[in-house]
């Protein structure tokens, strides 16, 4: 998938914005901070999930003395087919998305649609935030991956639910073990999703990990594994048995795949302990790149990744590392930053193609080639 067409109407300080970027390598926009570089990605992030990564009012996402904000474009679909889709917020709460002509009615259609990664400074929570950062990881990779995992989700999402209000309103034992064997199926087959799921990534996350990164972090004793929120020496139907006057004196269910995580450590420490800032925005890319390698592999779609302020923390091999890995994906690739000269040099030399756009108070001006081609030789 790619946006071969983008079109922001007043979306933050994006006044008006029209920009026909790369469908496939590196679309490398610069400007100083303010400009509008985050607010661009942060437009193309909600024409997919029709929510902000940086708040939770999109009455703030208006430009200001605007009644509302729109974002266009034309999507290239994996069999080069031109798809319309666009999304339109007002200020009194209103908001519709469509999709080839068609209103698209939930959230998971329009990610289905257009599956998107963005990494930016909040990336580095996949490994020091809370277990709820990798149940997300790997829920994303298996909603692209398996066209049952939403009709799964959504149902153990329902039944747990259902479980806890039981719970805190004090059912008797009698009714709520009698919905133990649904829930039960429902939480293993999740579990089962998400076991077979991890197994197919851990190669390709490997492959990227011990690839390059070496002289700069050492993975070799790293090991990841996944906590399914039980012990899976024992009967999950047996379990919530066992422990149901203890759930119904925590008014919740305590065990099962909603408390699932995925442990990394090096050398038998958690990973976020041994790595350094910067290292781990390595890592945390590398299991990124990785769902995106899968995802190519398996069911032909490349996902559109949104990179805001790459240099931040990474010094220059480190950022060749991470350059050349993204150029290997062959995706549609959208990367910030504050200074030119920080990323030009690198870009010139990775072999993808390249686009450059100036931001500066609102608004977005492609390079030519003539001045791409000189400011590249003149960094090198």
């Amino acid at each position: 998938m790619a946006l071969s067409e983008i079109f922001i109407n007043d979306f933050r300080n994006l006044a008006k914005v029209e920009l026909q970027p790369l469908t496939r390598g590196f679309n490398f926009l610069y400007g100083q901070n303010g400009s509008g570089k985050t607010s661009f990605l942060e437009a193309l992030y909600y024409l997919g999930h029709r929510r902000s990564f940086r708040c939770l009012s999109a009455e703030r996402l208006i430009r200001y003395n605007s009644d509302r904000f729109n974002v266009f474009s034309s999507i290239n679909d994996q069999n080069g087919q031109a798809i319309p889709m666009g999304v339109e917020r007002l200020q009194e709460g209103d908001f519709r998305v469509r999709i080839n002509g068609e209103d698209i009615a939930t959230i998971s259609e329009l990610a289905a649609f257009l599956p998107i990664r963005l990494i930016n400074v909040h990336s580095h929570h996949l490994l020091e935030g809370s277990p709820s950062f990798r149940r997300k990881y790997l829920d994303w990779g298996i909603f692209y991956h398996n066209q049952e995992f939403n009709a799964v989700w959504l149902r153990f999402k329902r039944l747990l639910k259902q479980r806890n209000a039981a719970l805190r309103m004090r059912a008797s034992p009698g009714e709520l073990l009698s919905w133990t064997g649904e829930f039960a199926e429902a939480a293993l087959r999740f579990h089962q999703l998400r076991l077979d799921y991890l197994g197919q990534l851990l190669p390709f996350l490997r492959a990227i990990l011990s690839k390059g990164l070496s002289p700069f972090l050492d993975l070799s004793e790293l090991s990841i594994d996944y906590q399914p929120g039980w012990d899976l020496r024992e009967s999950y139907s047996e379990l919530l048995a066992a422990t149901l006057f203890k759930d119904l004196e925590r008014g919740h269910t305590h065990y099962g795949p909603h408390r699932a995580d995925l442990c990394l450590k090096i050398n038998r420490i958690s990973a976020k302990e041994v790595l350094s800032t910067g290292q781990q925005k390595l890592l945390v890319c590398g299991m990124i790149f990785a769902q995106g390698a899968l995802l190519a592999k398996l069911v032909n779609k490349r996902p559109i990744y949104l990179i805001d302020d790459l240099p931040a923390e990474l010094d220059l091999q480190s950022r060749s590392w991470l350059i050349s890995t993204l150029a290997e994906q062959q995706a549609q690739i959208f990367v910030t930053a504050v200074e030119q000269e920080a990323m030009s040099g690198i870009l010139a030399q990775v072999g993808s193609p390249v686009k450059m756009f100036h931001v500066k108070h609102g608004t977005i001006t492609e390079m030519s080639s003539s001045e791409q081609d000189k400011n590249s030789i003149r960094l090198l």
